[in-house]
């Protein structure tokens, strides 16, 4: 196939550029006509891909890790040998499960000492009471003097003093053996025993061993400040009441806004971790060394699935996106009276319908918000000059046949040869088609990229 340029001559075209153009049946259609004079010019080849309705909604994904709500650190609280690890290391634990018993046999001395110092205490309160009793009844026939009573009154008062020092210190040794016992503070995972059975603990001493609640846990996320006025917009995330009088209807937006959207967290291995989240808080004020804030995320984890320090994702989607018509990219053609695509009717025929577009959620696709119903034959490729109203002959996207009608009568022109030559247009014509793509028609027309 060639054609005749003016000033340079004859020029050899590409089979699949010629397909594409219409080349080869206008050339074939001239020369049935010269020679039988009725032959008639093939319509031309279009692939079309129908606009499929899907969802389409705001869609955002942020790298994070995972974080317990709390995590505590098992020290000693007296100093002894340590005489028995209650657990493995590994295992889940409950408020108050034995974790740690440290010797208790000096601190069981030591109370007893308190408690008999108490008791010592308690029998010399009573006889300064009692000596103060007769002093004020001997004060009364003159026989003891002010200096006397006065000085009875001081030593009972200075015995009660010494009481309430006794119980301080039996207070503190009970306290001091209860720390002989060690428990786990909160329910969660504990970690292997970093101090084991017969070694010196003190309370300068290193850990033996931490806990971390694993159900519920955190997400931990890393907002942008500029993402934090979109999502401030949108809803999400917001207080749950109104800090400032006059605000209370916008603290409902945005809490009817912040229902809208599910909190999906994406697992490193690319599993949808179940069930979905939800918002624990935004943290008050942005890092000026990233210019982003911390947002977390609330997940139950009875499973234990999650761990702290895991490498997340967290995806953000509307709950109920709305459906749209979605199309190829390239399909859109742009213009000065605005976007426009190309569709196949029922007939075959072509007609130019202008359409609104937004993004889709996957790459290279657009969702028609205006324009579309859903279900159209929308050409991708071959578009370049077509006029309104013409009769084509559509193929489906991926080698699959269209829609037989009146342009379909060309395919039975002369043989599979043109039919095969169709399919390498479908196949390798990309190049082609993204020349189409970048050039402007006889009305100022270019595909949107």
């Amino acid at each position: 196939m060639s054609v005749e340029l003016p000033l340079i001559g004859e020029v050899p075209v590409p089979d699949f550029l010629a397909n594409l153009l219409g080349m080869e049946a206008s050339a074939q259609g001239q020369g049935e006509q010269g020679q039988g004079g009725q032959g008639q010019s093939r319509p031309t080849a279009v692939v079309f891909q129908t606009a499929e309705p899907q969802a389409v909604g705001e869609s955002f994904r942020f790298l994070g890790r995972v974080a317990p709500i709390e995590r505590v650190e098992i020290r000693a609280r007296i100093s002894g040998y340590v005489e028995d690890v209650g657990f493995q290391g590994g295992e889940s634990v409950s408020e108050g499960d034995l974790l740690f018993r440290i010797q208790s046999a000096q601190y069981d001395a030591q109370l007893a000492s308190a408690r008999a110092s108490l008791a010592s205490a308690e029998a010399a309160r009573l006889e300064t009471e009692r000596q103060l009793t007769r002093n004020e009844e001997l004060r009364d026939s003159g026989t003891v003097s002010q200096a006397g009573l006065d000085d009875a009154t001081a030593a009972a008062e200075a015995a009660r003093a010494q009481v309430d020092q006794a119980q301080a210190m039996v207070q503190q040794a009970e306290l001091d053996l209860s720390y002989t016992t060690i428990e786990a503070p909160i329910d969660g995972k504990i970690s292997a025993p970093l101090i084991t059975r017969g070694n010196f603990v003190s309370p300068s001493s290193e850990v033996m061993a931490n806990v971390v609640q694993v159900d519920p846990i955190w997400g931990v996320f890393s907002l942008g400040e500029n993402r934090l006025l979109e999502w401030t917009q949108l809803g999400i995330g917001g207080v749950s009441s109104a800090p400032i009088e006059g605000a209370a209807t916008a603290a409902q937006s945005t809490q009817s806004g912040s229902s809208e959207y599910r909190l999906s967290l994406q697992l490193p291995d690319g599993s949808t971790y179940q069930p979905a989240g939800e918002f624990s808080f935004v943290g008050n004020e942005v890092d000026p060394q990233t210019g982003t804030v911390e947002l977390r995320v609330r997940f139950a984890n009875p499973d234990g699935l999650l761990l702290p320090n895991q490498n997340v994702s967290l995806l953000v989607s509307e709950i109920d996106p709305p459906v749209l018509p979605v199309v190829p990219q390239a399909a859109v053609q742009l213009s000065r009276d605005g976007r426009a695509v190309w569709v196949v009717r029922d007939d075959d025929t072509v007609t130019r319908m202008p359409v609104e577009v937004t993004q889709a959620p996957e790459p290279g696709q657009v969702a028609i918000t205006r324009g579309l119903d859903g279900g159209e034959r929308v050409i991708v490729r071959g578009a370049l000059q077509l006029e309104e109203g013409q009769t084509v002959d559509p193929r489906m996207a991926g080698g699959q046949g269209g829609t037989p009608g009146s342009g379909g009568s060309g395919s039975q022109g002369s043989g599979g040869s043109q039919d095969s030559g169709s399919g390498e247009q479908e196949s390798g014509g990309d190049s082609a088609d993204s020349g189409d793509n970048s050039t402007d028609d006889d009305s100022g027309e270019s595909d949107a990229q």
